[in-house]
């Protein structure tokens, strides 16, 4: 329970932060771990997987979003 305390009495832009600083290390190791074998064209790249990461949970949201207001929301009267 001190830990969920812990993080509750916490400010959110200082949980942003060390999340943010958190991800910045983990693309920094990226970069300094050595690949032993290549099985894809993005194991040649540092970081590569990271950034395809990202930029793929960025198309999903963006994606969802798009449905939710084209295909799943509809106007208050539309039974009427």
């Amino acid at each position: 329970m001190k830990l969920v305390n812990m993080i509750e009495t916490l400010r959110t832009k200082t949980v942003k932060k060390i999340a943010y600083g958190i991800l910045v290390l983990l693309v920094m190791v990226d970069f300094i771990i050595p690949r032993h074998e290549v099985h894809f064209f993005g194991d040649k790249i540092p970081g590569f997987w990271s950034l395809f990461g990202f930029s793929a949970c960025v198309v999903i949201i963006i994606v969802s979003k798009w449905l939710g207001k084209n295909g799943l929301m509809k106007d208050e009267d539309y039974y009427d």
